[in-house]
């Protein structure tokens, strides 16, 4: 909503500078409404509320599970879950999209309240980890029945707690998540194709970045961050030299370009961790040094590559630079001098990188004068 009525300000003062005319103003004012999100403070109200409302449900029917009889149990959670998916398709049907959506996701939380609270009244076997894939997939079902995106984030959301719930050893297969969590985003994609919810695309890549890491750690076995970074770095390549291309195919083709460009980041920093914390050797220092300029290089590339069209590639580049740079000369000069030394030579690196970037920005700006960065 900022954006959009900073956009507005920005029409308006182009059109009374004259820079722009009347026709085309409202061209651009007519383009920002049809594609609108539509899903601005107002919705991020409602699903806020929707979540509030959810764990208020909860936590009342918790706190009088046992003063209630089984069959009232059972049909307070129906009525709860019916309310909550047939009331969103009545809003929806009335053009309400806010408060439909809203629903839908009150309707999805009882949904895996309901789970647990009768397992409990039931006793029935299984860990917590099999109730958390039955309550994604009952929503990815809905997601698909109504079409609605805010389930289809939902479900991604409930993927990545079932990651973190199958990593407990005491019941259930240990390693069954290594497969179910890729498929799960596999059909949480088809969903986001289906329904359209561009929300829910982030969140997958967010999703797995973060399973990258978990399996990496679960597992102790460098070969996911080696495939990690081959795949962040094509994707990564095919935005830069081949955005056309990788568009048409994807439709998502900078956000792509950038969530592979910071796995591939990443996973070079996860080795330059697994290094550092390997233990002090001969070898330890100048071998993060060369990971770390490894780092620097893929950091310039970044920049050089697509940072002048990329805005997400090049400030991610930006910082990871700049942060590299302050840790390679903690490691190294840091460790030889003084604190006021240390504190001396830090300011002056900042100044520099501060330099770098200020300059880096012209040259971006020199090869794509249309998007304006205030440095």
């Amino acid at each position: 909503m900022a954006i959009t009525i900073g956009l507005r300000k920005h029409i308006a003062r182009w059109q009374r500078d004259g820079l722009i005319d009347d026709a085309t103003a409202e061209l651009l004012r007519k383009d920002m409404d049809s594609h609108g999100s539509g899903f601005g403070l107002g919705g991020i109200l409602a699903v806020l509320g929707a979540v509030l409302l959810g764990a208020a449900i909860i936590s009342l029917v918790a706190a009088n599970w046992e003063a209630m009889s089984r069959l009232v149990r059972v049909g307070l959670i129906i009525s709860v879950l019916w309310l909550g998916y047939v009331g969103g398709a009545w809003r929806e049907s009335l053009g309400d999209k806010r408060f439909g959506q809203a629903l839908y996701l009150i309707a999805a939380i009882t949904f895996g309240a309901g789970i647990a609270l009768i397992g409990q009244m039931y006793h029935l076997s299984g860990d917590v980890s099999d109730a958390v894939l039955l309550w994604v997939a009952g929503t990815m079902v809905a997601a698909l029945l109504l079409r609605s995106p805010v389930l289809v984030s939902a479900s991604v959301a409930i993927t990545g707690l079932y990651l973190f719930c199958s990593l407990d050893r005491t019941s259930g297969e240990p390693f069954s998540y290594l497969w179910l969590v890729p498929v799960l985003l596999f059909i949480c994609a088809g969903l986001v194709w289906y329904t359209k919810g561009k929300a829910a695309r982030h969140l997958i890549a967010l999703l797995l970045i973060a399973y990258v890491l978990v399996v990496r750690i679960d597992l102790d076995n460098a070969t996911v961050l080696w495939l990690a970074a081959f795949l962040g770095g094509a994707f990564f390549m095919m935005d830069a030299v081949r955005p056309g291309l990788l568009e048409r195919i994807t439709g998502w083709a900078e956000a792509l370009g950038a969530y592979g460009f910071v796995t591939l980041l990443l996973a070079l920093l996860f080795f330059q961790f697994d290094i550092a914390s390997s233990g002090i050797d001969d070898d330890s220092i100048p071998n993060q040094v060369l990971v770390g300029f490894a780092i620097l290089g893929c950091s310039i590339a970044g920049l050089v590559l697509s940072g002048h069209r990329n805005l997400a590639v090049r400030w991610i580049a930006y910082t990871v630079f700049s942060l590299e740079v302050l840790y390679l000369a903690f490691e190294t000069i840091g460790t030889m001098i003084g604190t006021a030394s240390f504190f001396l030579s830090a300011g002056v690196l900042v100044l520099l990188l501060a330099a770098f970037v200020i300059r880096m920005e012209r040259r971006l700006q020199k090869r794509n004068p249309k998007r304006q960065v205030t440095v």
